[in-house]
């Protein structure tokens, strides 16, 4: 069998996410080949790629749509693509050979088929985190801060107090910070996913009211505190997002949620009875428009 999956196959399972129940396609029995005494159809076709690979064709031919809807392909995005080609192909002279041992014809539709939408999905991730402010502020707190661990309590009110006379963060690193931290006065990126710093020291900074020396020692809570004196440079997020982006694009849960936003914001609908199964068992958060699904997921784990 062919090892590309026939377009209109592909459209047909496309449609499987946004039409009737038990999706079927047009001119079903419509043989494709026959291998000894068996004939396929199309209809055979659709059924076995439905089963085997249907709910992730579908979510990526979505993408495809939303791609094409908030991040249309421009010349730099091909700039860009063709550039990590030549970067794989200066590493791999057989690049060509084994892309055409993979079903491609050759770079150009690998580019197309493959770089391009990874692109555009790098792109659709730093556009999300304009679209979707609110949550990822009220999710992640960020804030961009000198921050500085002491070892005890008494190194970190002399830490405060050298911060108050204006002393730098650094400065005051080298005199007070415990030798093993990473935390030593420079400019970071705080978010709720620094595990190590106390999570009231995370809220003050994200709402603290303007730039400055945050104006108290804070503590971990647990049986060996580490203790933290911090400088908050912004938390403004207009002026962070593209180091936010950054620093928060590698996050798995986010890709998922910028896939959701987007999946909510074109009302993604799934009526194929076995594909909405699989997504209800699997990926409940997909089915964007039952989103008591997802809830009911959360409450069982």
């Amino acid at each position: 069998m062919n090892k590309k999956v026939p377009l209109l196959v592909l459209s047909a399972l496309m449609l499987a996410g946004c039409s009737v129940h038990n999706t079927s396609i047009n001119d079903a029995n419509e043989q494709l080949m026959t291998i000894g005494n068996t004939t396929y159809t199309k209809g055979d076709e659709y059924t076995m790629i439905k089963k085997s690979n249907g709910p992730a064709l579908v979510i990526q031919k979505a993408q495809e749509i939303i791609y094409e809807k908030e991040v249309p392909v421009t010349d730099a995005m091909k700039k860009e693509a063709q550039e990590q080609f030549d970067q794989i192909s200066q590493a791999n002279p057989d690049t060509e050979t084994q892309l055409k041992n993979l079903g491609y014809s050759g770079k150009d539709e690998y580019i197309e088929k493959v770089l391009l939408p990874s692109v555009q999905a790098e792109a659709l991730m730093d556009k999300y985190f304009v679209d979707d402010q609110d949550t990822i502020e009220s999710q992640y707190h960020p804030s961009l801060a000198q921050v500085v661990q002491c070892e005890d309590e008494e190194n970190a009110k002399k830490a405060l107090e050298a911060l108050k006379d204006g002393k730098d963060a650094q400065e005051v690193a080298k005199q007070y910070a415990v030798d093993s931290s990473s935390y030593k006065g420079d400019e970071t990126l705080v978010t709720t996913n620094d595990t190590a710093l106390p999570t009231r020291l995370i809220n003050a900074l994200a709402t603290a009211k303007k730039p400055g020396v945050m104006d108290e020692v804070y503590a971990t809570d647990d049986d060996q505190p580490s203790y933290y004196v911090a400088v908050l440079v912004s938390n403004n997020y207009d002026e962070n997002v593209d180091q936010i982006a950054e620093m928060l694009g590698s996050d798995s849960s986010l890709s998922k949620g910028c896939l959701v936003y987007y999946l909510t914001k074109y009302n993604f609908e799934v009526h194929d009875q076995e594909l909405f199964d699989y997504y209800k068992t699997n990926s409940p958060e997909y089915l964007v428009t039952r989103p008591d699904l997802t809830e009911t997921a959360s409450e069982t784990d």
